[in-house]
């Protein structure tokens, strides 16, 4: 299949945010004497606040109702962080213009507040690059539901089959097939030598490494 469009994730391959989300998450999860460690923390990368809030509160049985106020308080944690330091990830620049080499569409699926998308673009100066912005935060179900990216496909004018997307997590990656899309993962370095990532297409270990022939190969 001809491919036309990439779609690219946001936390954790444009920026380095999911520490920024590690620490707010930690520090409200403490209001309620939950310790998180990394490990169990990661295994809930990539869905939204709300559905991550959700999951832990349940875990460790905290009334759920808390669920909007400490969903509020992460994200403009956050929000505070990135506006005092937002880190681009290695590559990024080079695979968009790689990409935009190729005549391809690009938009951006998140499952991040559009508040928080749009404070990241402004930070990093790369509003402009994305032709189309969705978010995640009103859609009835987030990643690894496909909802969010076959959204921009559709505001792309694209077939979902003439998409690729670009993923650091594993929900993201489930997300992505599920929309029957080409999927390039960039797993976290400690992560990157697990079985799971086998199931995307092509697995790098920074976007730096991105290549025309990477691209050429997708369309097979």
């Amino acid at each position: 299949m001809l491919l036309t469009t990439a779609i690219f994730d946001m936390d954790g391959l444009i920026v380095d945010s999911e520490p920024l989300w590690y620490g707010a998450a930690i520090e409200v999860l403490n209001d309620y004497n939950i310790q998180l460690d990394q490990e169990l923390y990661n295994t809930s990368i990539g869905l939204r606040t709300k559905e991550f809030l959700h999951h832990w509160f349940t875990h460790f049985n905290i009334n759920i109702s808390e669920i909007p106020l400490s969903e509020e308080r992460i994200t403009d944690i956050v929000i505070s962080k990135v506006e005092e330091s937002c880190i681009t990830m290695e590559g990024v620049h080079h695979a968009i213009e790689l990409i935009k080499k190729k005549d391809f569409k690009i938009g951006l699926a998140s499952s991040s507040p559009i508040s928080l998308i749009e404070t990241v673009l402004r930070k990093t100066g790369l509003n402009d690059f994305f032709s189309i912005k969705k978010s995640a935060e009103y859609l009835p179900f987030g990643k690894p539901h496909p909802q969010v990216f076959l959204e921009c496909a559709e505001a792309l004018q694209s077939k979902p089959t003439e998409c690729f997307c670009l993923e650091d997590s594993f929900n993201g990656l489930i997300a992505a097939k599920a929309a029957r899309m080409k999927c390039i993962v960039v797993p976290h370095p400690d992560q990157f030598i697990e079985l799971r990532w086998n199931a995307a297409d092509l697995k790098l270990k920074t976007l730096l490494s991105l290549t025309d022939q990477h691209l050429c190969d997708l369309e097979k």
